[in-house]
C-alpha cells in the first residue's frame, strides 16, 4: 500500500514539474506583455509574434482563411485571387474555422492551438516514457531527460558576462526551452511520430501482427503527410529499419512472416502514395511550386557533427543504449531504435537526393528516443555493476544532463527577454527588415486596418516585402510580394517592385505592370519610399484613398 502511494506521489511530481517546465516556456510571452509602456509612442505592439515573424504571419493568413469560410487553402502571397484551393497547412485553416466560431482573433487562435498541442505533447512524452520504461524511477528519469536533453554547452561573452549557449543556435528547435511549446504543426508532428512508434512496437509476431494496430498506423500515417510530410517519411524509414532489425535478431526463415511483412509494406506504400501524388500534383505548378523552389535553391546545409553536438550528452548515452538493446535483443525498444536510425538515414538520403531539406528530419524530436534509451542503458549499468564508482558516475551523468538543460533554459529566457526589451525600445529604422527586430508603426498598422475594412479579400496589394508579409495575415488581401517560400518568382518580383517604387517607370509601362499583375491597391510607406527617385504620386492612375504621416494607400484606377 505504501509503495503504491509513493508511486502515485512520484507520478504527480513528474506531472507537475513537467507542466511547470512547459509554463516556463511562456515567460518571454508574459514578459513581452509587461513592456508595452516602454515602447515609443509611434509604435504598436503585436503581442505574441512567435519565433520568426515572416513565418508566423503565414500561419495567421491560413487561420484567417478558415475564419473567412474557406475549406481549402489559397496562397495569398501570390497575386492570383482565382487560384484553386489546396489541402496544405490545413491544421491552421481548420483551427481558424473552429475558433472563429467564438470570434477569436487569428493571433490568439495560433497561441491557443500552440498551448493545447504543447500540453498534449508533454502528456505524450510522459506516456511514452511510462510505456517503454515501466517502473516509476526509470520513467521519472526518462521524462526529465526527455524534457531537458540539451546541447553540449557553447560559452560566449555578452554584456561583459559569460553566457551559455548551444550548438546550431541558428535552428530554433535546438533551444531546449523553445521546442516544448514550439510551432503547432511541428508539435503535432512530434505527437504523431511518438504514437506511430508506440503502434509499431505493438506490431510484432508476438502480437500476431494485429490488424487493428495496422489500421491505426495507416490512418495516422496518411494524415501525418498533411500535417508535416517529414513525419510520414520518417515513419516509412522507421518501418523498414524496424523489420530489418526484427528479421536480423530473430534469424527466422519463416516464409509466412516475410509474406505478411511484404503485404503490409505494400499497403503502407499505397497509403503513402496518395498524399505524395497529391503533393506532387499541387507543387508541380505555381503558386505552390515556389515551396519546392525554395527548398531546392535556399538550402541550409546540415553538418551532422554539429547536429550531434547540438543533441548533446543524450546522444552518447542514447546510442550506447541503442547498441546494448541490439546486443540484448530487447524487442520492446526496437521501434525507438528505428526512430533514431530512420532520422539519420533520412538526413543522409536527402543530403544526396535533395527533394526536400534534410533539416526537416532534425524537426522530428529525435532527442526523445535517445533520452529513453539513455535511461535504459544507465539503469542496466546500475543493476549490472555494484561498484560505488560506477553508480556515482551514473548519478553524475543524469544530474549533468538535467543541469545542462536547466542552465540552457535559464539563458534562453534571459536571451529572449533581452531581445524583447531591445525590440520594445527600438525606434529606428522606421520599417525594419527582418521585421521581428521591431514593432510596426501605428501609421503602418492603421493602414492595415483600413485595408481590412475597406477592400475586398480578393484585392491584390502591391508593396515592399515587409508590408506584403503582414497584409495577408491582418487584412486577408492577396499580395504581389510578401513571403519568400510562398511568393512565386520571388527574386524577379523583388526587382519589378523596386523598379516600380523607384518612380522611374514611364506611365504606360507602370500601368501595364499593374494591370498585368492584377494589382488593385498600392501600399506606399517608409520601406516603399526608401529607393524612390521620384514620388509615385506622379502616376495619374493612382488615386489616394488613405493618408497618414508615413503611409499612403493608392487605388489603381484602370479605365
Amino acid at each position: 500500500m505504501l509503495k503504491k502511494l509513493q508511486e502515485k506521489l512520484l507520478f504527480i511530481l513528474v506531472f507537475c514539474l513537467s507542466f511547470l517546465f512547459l509554463l516556463a516556456s511562456y515567460i518571454p510571452n508574459l514578459y513581452e506583455a509587461s513592456v508595452v509602456d516602454i515602447m515609443p509612442k509611434d509604435r504598436v505592439m503585436l503581442w505574441g509574434e512567435h519565433i520568426y515573424t515572416y513565418d508566423y504571419n503565414v500561419y495567421l493568413s491560413k487561420i484567417r482563411q478558415g475564419q473567412e469560410g474557406r475549406w481549402s487553402v489559397v496562397d495569398k502571397y501570390d497575386n492570383n485571387p482565382s487560384q484553386k484551393g489546396v489541402f496544405l497547412q490545413m491544421l491552421y485553416l481548420l483551427s481558424g474555422k473552429l475558433f472563429g466560431l467564438f470570434r477569436i482573433t487569428p493571433s490568439l487562435t495560433f497561441h491557443l492551438l500552440r498551448t493545447i498541442l504543447s500540453f498534449l505533447w508533454v502528456l505524450t512524452i510522459i506516456y511514452l516514457n511510462i510505456y517503454f520504461l515501466k517502473t516509476p524511477k526509470r520513467y521519472t528519469a526518462g521524462v526529465f531527460l526527455s524534457l531537458l536533453a540539451a546541447s553540449f554547452p557553447v560559452f560566449y561573452q555578452y554584456q561583459n558576462e559569460w553566457w551559455v549557449g548551444y550548438h546550431m543556435s541558428w535552428w530554433t528547435e535546438m533551444d531546449v526551452l523553445k521546442r516544448i511549446s514550439y510551432i503547432p504543426h511541428y508539435t503535432l508532428n512530434y505527437i504523431i511520430i511518438a504514437l506511430l512508434t508506440i503502434l509499431l512496437s505493438k506490431f510484432s509476431p508476438e502480437n500476431n501482427f494485429q490488424f487493428s494496430n495496422f489500421k491505426l498506423i495507416c490512418l495516422l500515417l496518411f494524415f501525418s503527410f498533411f500535417i508535416h510530410p517529414s513525419a510520414g517519411i520518417l515513419f516509412l524509414f522507421s518501418w523498414i529499419i524496424y523489420h530489418l532489425i526484427m528479421t536480423y535478431t530473430a534469424r527466422s526463415s519463416n516464409i509466412g512472416y516475410f509474406i505478411k511483412i511484404f503485404i503490409y509494406t505494400m499497403i503502407l506504400f499505397l497509403v503513402t502514395a496518395i498524399p505524395l501524388i497529391y503533393f506532387k500534383s499541387v507543387t508541380s505548378s505555381y503558386p505552390w511550386k515556389s515551396l519546392v523552389d525554395f527548398d531546392k535553391y535556399s538550402r541550409f546545409p546540415l553538418n551532422v557533427k554539429e547536429y550531434i553536438l547540438a543533441l548533446g550528452p543524450i546522444f552518447i548515452t542514447g546510442i550506447l543504449g541503442l547498441i546494448l538493446m541490439l546486443v540484448k535483443k530487447e524487442k520492446k525498444f526496437f521501434s525507438l531504435a528505428s526512430w533514431i536510425l530512420a532520422a539519420f538515414a533520412a538526413i543522409y538520403v536527402f543530403k544526396k537526393f535533395p527533394y526536400q531539406s534534410e533539416l526537416r528530419f532534425v524537426q522530428t524530436a529525435n532527442h526523445i528516443p535517445l533520452a529513453i534509451l539513455s535511461v535504459y542503458f544507465l539503469s542496466w549499468l546500475w543493476q549490472r555493476f555494484r561498484q560505488f564508482f560506477i553508480k556515482f558516475i551514473i548519478v553524475i551523468t543524469v544530474i549533468m544532463i538535467i543541469a545542462l538543460g536547466l542552465i540552457q533554459s535559464y539563458f534562453s529566457i534571459r536571451a529572449q527577454a533581452d531581445f524583447i526589451h531591445q525590440r520594445a525600445v527600438a525606434g529606428q529604422p522606421l520599417v525594419p527588415y527582418p521585421p521581428q527586430v521591431m514593432y510596426p508603426l501605428k501609421d503602418y498598422w492603421n493602414a492595415l486596418i483600413w485595408l481590412e475594412k475597406n477592400t475586398s479579400k480578393n484585392a491584390v496589394i502591391l508593396s515592399q516585402v515587409n508590408a506584403g508579409n503582414y497584409i495577408p495575415a491582418y487584412t486577408g488581401n492577396f499580395v504581389y510580394l510578401g513571403h519568400n517560400p510562398e511568393t512565386p518568382y520571388y527574386d524577379e518580383r523583388v526587382n519589378k517592385v523596386n523598379q516600380f517604387f523607384s518612380g522611374t517607370m514611364n506611365e504606360k509601362d507602370a500601368l501595364r505592370f499593374l494591370r498585368n499583375e492584377r494589382i488593385s491597391y498600392v501600399f506606399y510607406g517608409p520601406q516603399e519610399k526608401e529607393k524612390s527617385v521620384e514620388d509615385i504620386k506622379k502616376y495619374l492612375f493612382l488615386k489616394p484613398v488613405f493618408n497618414s504621416n508615413y503611409v499612403t494607400i493608392y487605388k489603381v484606377e484602370i479605365s
